[in-house]
């Protein structure tokens, strides 16, 4: 495939934020909906949600060759994906949330600052998972037990 303009690019990065941001929306109005029993109206707002998901993953396949449109890593394969997910989970709980916590709590809002801190322990914990996991992913498999008795001459009998 040819290589993408930066200006083709970025719009395919900003259309993506787009529709990945309308999913959570339809998701979160779908579970209102419910909530005042209109159930009708949640389910269309769940359907939604799922078509606008496919169109975001559209996005990132066409991103793919170039990077991931949030943390602009390569990504692709498993292995990749979770070290771009990775770099964003430590963006956002070294950067990101505590700098707009400190700025709730300049601005004196400390409701807003208390959830904020919350999200950032529980970004910590998306990186911990994720670091843990790429370490899996990069270690050779050891072979599981079974696998282990039918190689080393033990049987199941």
């Amino acid at each position: 495939m040819a290589q993408l303009s930066e200006g083709l690019a970025s719009g395919l990065r900003s259309v993506f934020a787009a529709e990945a941001a309308s999913v959570q929306r339809y998701t979160y109005f779908a579970q209102v909906a419910e909530i005042e029993g209109h159930g009708e109206i949640a389910r269309l707002f769940t359907d939604l949600a799922e078509s606008v998901g496919c169109v975001a993953h559209g996005h990132i396949d066409a991103l793919q060759d170039i990077a991931d449109p949030h943390t602009r890593k390569t990504v692709g394969e498993t292995r990749l994906n979770l070290a771009a997910s990775a770099a964003a989970a430590l963006a956002e709980a070294n950067d990101v949330y505590p700098r707009l916590t400190a700025t709730a709590h300049e601005e004196g809002h400390t409701d807003v600052a208390s959830w904020l801190t919350t999200l950032t322990a529980f970004k910590q914990a998306h990186l911990a998972k994720l670091d843990a996991l790429l370490t899996a992913v990069d270690q050779p498999h050891a072979p599981g037990p079974r696998q282990a008795a039918h190689t080393d001459g033990g049987s199941d009998d």
